[in-house]
């Protein structure tokens, strides 16, 4: 770690699920750490994502999107988004060109005016946004008098980011490299890994089964006679007829995710990889606290 003072701290990104806070790390960092789905829950625990340059180290929480919750799984999940608040220096608070502000919004921020904690509001998706829904969307958010700064952006398009970022350094205090400066994620390669394979589960499957997962990586192993690494994983289900379905016919739906997870996992290593996944069924994992903390490991 260097001594000289640069921009740094902990920002975190809260708003509600899918208006593209993971994708928005994604794009600023210029690589796909977190993934990406439309689904609900896709993002279930508290990540730390480092964007590193020679002036700043912005060190960007990434949290659950907030939702009704409707189960023990989505109240942790919960828990988990509100609970990232502690020990930020700015908060991005996303949303869309809605015009309107969302009542579920106003309910939480009714929590936030009782935080000094310096705030922008990002409004993502301006490339949907029709005629004057933009500003419109502006105008009454600001009215309620809780953000420092508005800005609005397209994760999709990039427009904007750059603008984000200077914004951000702006507000952060001067401070220490508090990771290496090639750190990219507080997590280790196994994490990423079992994530990059749940998402293939949440974009081939349907129902409840994508909220019924979780992935546990049981081993990588380099080999030494060849440039591959072997990876061994786990899908946990929590019941019995979930297997089959995630299995497949003949085993094609888990060759699928298979495949399509083995690109990503390479991509990220830059290195051919071998893949292997089983499907083992926990019953009701997602039904328990202690199991459920156990699946996700815990709060970070």
């Amino acid at each position: 770690m260097t001594s000289s003072p640069i921009k740094s701290g902990f920002v975190g990104v809260l708003g509600q699920a899918n208006v593209g806070k993971s994708t928005l790390i994604n794009s600023i960092l210029g690589k796909k750490l977190l993934i990406v789905s439309e689904k609900r829950q896709s993002t279930r625990n508290r990540i730390r994502c480092i964007y590193n340059d020679p002036e700043s180290q912005i060190i960007f929480m990434d949290t659950p999107g907030l939702h009704t919750p409707a189960d023990r799984l989505s109240k942790y999940l919960l828990r988990q988004a509100l609970g990232g608040l502690e020990g930020l220096d700015l908060l991005l608070y996303m949303i869309e060109p809605w015009v309107r502000v969302k009542p579920y919004d106003a309910n939480i921020f009714e929590n936030l005016k009782k935080s000094a904690l310096r705030k922008i509001l990002v409004i993502n998706k301006i490339d949907q946004a029709k005629e004057s829904e933009l500003l419109e969307t502006i105008h009454n958010y600001s009215l309620l008098n809780l953000f420092n700064e508005y800005i609005p952006i397209s994760c999709k398009k990039g427009s904007n980011l750059d603008r984000l970022v200077w914004l951000i350094k702006e507000q952060l205090p001067e401070g220490p490299r508090y990771f290496p400066e090639d750190a990219s994620l507080d997590r280790p390669e196994s994490f990423i890994i079992a994530e990059f394979i749940r998402e293939k589960v949440y974009q081939l499957t349907y129902e409840e089964i994508p909220y019924s997962v979780f992935v546990e990586v049981v081993e990588i192993k380099e080999r030494n006679d060849k440039p591959l690494i072997e990876i061994y994983a786990s899908i946990h289900v929590a019941r019995e007829s979930q297997k089959g379905i995630l299995v497949g016919s003949q085993g094609a739906m888990i060759r699928e995710i298979g495949l399509l997870a083995r690109k990503e996992i390479e991509n990220l290593l830059g290195i051919q990889v071998y893949l292997e996944l089983k499907v083992k069924v926990s019953e009701k994992w997602n039904e328990s606290e202690l199991q459920i903390v156990k699946a996700l490991g815990g709060p970070e």
